[in-house]
């Protein structure tokens, strides 16, 4: 199967993991790996098994077989809290967001589970990314102060990160989609992961949130941490991701640079279709509007057709924030 080099700078391997629901293979033989500093793209047509996989990773669905290490640990059999407490996050294709909490208290939850929020020290090195001007310092030192001050300078630094400054005290539940996703991105980097796991962050965003989202992310990146994005927008996977897989049926078909991924023959007939240029189809929609829609999955001839219902929300709990 395609599979990138090993080298010292992979923080996740995944090997010939395979899963089976009954007699339907979900994942055969599936093989990834995720480098520090890099964006990685997992593609494939619904069905394809990208969420089984995710669920793997994270430890929600145990493989029938093959491994998965988190640097050099292995990881395969170790329960969910275990994975996230070494550095493992994740955000989910449904979302999983606890809807009475406000914001910024579904991101507290993500602090109160894995760093020493208490200590101001501790929170800025975790954090340097997040940026400053949160509520609730002292005046003197610009550090907060009182009880539970520190969680919600903290979270409130990390919403401001990802676009939603000044929302820490609106409600889950009546936010929309593509905001409430930014929440749960949050909540994940609360964590301060080694490794982030984002199913479809992209859906629900316009096009401003979509192209924040992206310099987000490569941000993120180039700050060490790793990253494997689920994603159906092909112009946000092309952009920021430094190396791409593409699932079909379980399998691992192709793996390479977005160029080479674009101009893949097997890609293209069970994913991309025969436009290799993933703009061209925007152009094309936009100089006939009564042309039909020829996108990621709808161009291949058995796009979805015949999949195993494995690889969506029905497999999605919430997971250890």
């Amino acid at each position: 199967m395609p599979q990138a080099e090993a080298t010292v700078t992979d923080v996740l391997t995944v090997e010939g993991v395979a899963v089976r629901f009954g007699g339907v293979a979900a994942l055969s033989d599936a093989n990834l790996r995720v480098r520090a500093g890099s964006v990685t793209g997992l593609i494939g047509p619904n069905g394809a098994g990208k969420t089984t996989l995710f669920n793997v990773i994270s430890g929600l669905q145990a493989p029938d077989r093959g491994t998965v290490h988190l640097y050099d640990t292995d990881i395969t059999r170790m329960r969910p809290h275990r994975r996230a407490r070494l550095g493992l996050a994740r955000t989910f294709q449904r979302l999983e967001l606890f809807g009475t909490l406000s914001a910024g208290e579904n991101v507290q939850v993500g602090l109160e589970s894995s760093v020493k929020w208490w200590q101001w020290r501790h929170v800025k090195r975790r954090f340097p990314w997040a940026k400053g001007g949160a509520d609730g310092s002292d005046g003197a030192t610009g550090q907060p102060s009182g009880p539970g001050s520190v969680a919600v300078a903290t979270a409130d630094r990390l919403l401001e990160g990802v676009g939603l400054g000044g929302l820490s005290a609106e409600q889950a539940s009546a936010m929309p989609t593509g905001l409430a996703r930014m929440v749960e991105l949050a909540r994940a980097l609360a964590m301060a992961p080694k490794v982030l796991l984002l199913d479809e962050p992209g859906s629900g965003l316009d096009d401003a949130e979509s192209e924040a989202l992206g310099e987000l992310l490569t941000t993120l990146a180039s700050g060490g941490m790793g990253v494997l994005l689920v994603e159906h927008d092909m112009e946000l996977v092309m952009r920021i991701c430094d190396y791409i897989y593409v699932l079909d049926f379980g399998d691992v078909i192709a793996a390479g640079t977005p160029e080479q991924i674009r101009k893949d023959p097997m890609v293209q007939a069970a994913y991309l279709g025969t436009v290799t240029d993933v703009g061209a189809d925007a152009a094309a929609e936009s100089s006939d509007p009564q042309a039909p829609s020829d996108g990621p999955g709808a161009g291949g001839a058995h796009a979805g057709e015949g999949r195993a219902e494995h690889d969506g929300d029905e497999h999605d709990e919430v997971a250890e924030a």
